[in-house]
């Protein structure tokens, strides 16, 4: 089997993946970050959100999406909220905070979007995927192909049969795990572009059959709903929601998560 694909596509996500500041600009960032919490629970839930979403800016930072979400409801701003709560789960899916505070969200929403039923291991094993396990999945996997090619190396040395396919053995399990880490590493740089999903920011809008003012309405949703974007064109965007309906709604009225 030719690993070389692999190792070129792990050595490319490696280089994609952002750095983050250090030094005076991180500790800035400290600071500027606990100033929104302070603000947050002093009651400013106006100027903590714009304090994290300025903090959003620079760095793409889980905790500080959870809080504008937060700080979003807290003023009623139920697209503000599920945009960032939507952001946050791309980032660490499966958070039992934030599925906790997504499902209060979504209560206050008008829309009831039922999603389409998939089994549990599905839903299981997604959240083992996203942009905060990437980096683990990668290191797993670029350790367990060093610790396969020594341990293969090491087989070439030793001289009793029994000792050498014991070796191999270990050396090809390790390969197996490398090749599970490389493709969890691949499967949450997919899970990171996918279809993106856009939310809903207005109050209540026309979903049409047609990428046009004339063409028939289908449906209307209303602040806070999400969608799968599907097409995006020049004013227009077609949307998928979770329960298969699909239409076209003015490219004005979301935003891209």
């Amino acid at each position: 089997m030719d690993m070389k694909p692999l190792l070129l596509a792990a050595t490319w996500i490696l280089l994609a993946m952002p750095c983050h500041a250090g030094g005076d600009a991180e500790t800035d960032w400290t600071r500027a970050f606990d100033a929104a919490n302070a603000a947050y629970e002093a009651g400013q839930h106006q100027e903590a959100l714009d304090q994290y979403e300025a903090l959003l800016e620079e760095v793409s930072h889980f905790s500080s999406e959870f809080n504008a979400g937060n700080a979003a409801y807290k003023l009623g701003k139920l697209g503000v909220a599920r945009l960032h709560y939507e952001r946050a789960s791309l980032l660490d899916p499966g958070h039992a905070g934030l599925e906790a505070n997504m499902a209060l969200l979504e209560s206050k929403i008008v829309d009831r979007i039922a999603d389409v039923p998939t089994l549990g291991l599905k839903d299981w094993l997604r959240s083992w995927l996203g942009a905060e396990q990437l980096r683990g999945w990668l290191l797993w996997g670029l350790i367990c192909w060093c610790l396969a090619w020594g341990l293969w190396m090491a087989r070439w040395r030793k001289t009793r049969p029994a000792s050498r396919s014991t070796v191999g053995f270990l050396g090809a399990g390790s390969m197996v795990l490398a090749c599970i880490g490389l493709a969890g590493a691949y499967a949450s740089h997919k899970r990171i572009q996918a279809p993106q999903r856009v939310v809903v920011m207005v109050d209540r809008i026309d979903v049409r059959s047609t990428p046009s003012s004339s063409g028939t309405v289908l449906f209307q949703l209303h602040e806070g709903a999400a969608a799968c974007l599907l097409h995006d064109t020049e004013g227009w965007r077609e949307i998928e929601l979770d329960n298969g309906n699909v239409g076209w709604i003015s490219r004005d009225a979301v935003e891209g998560v």
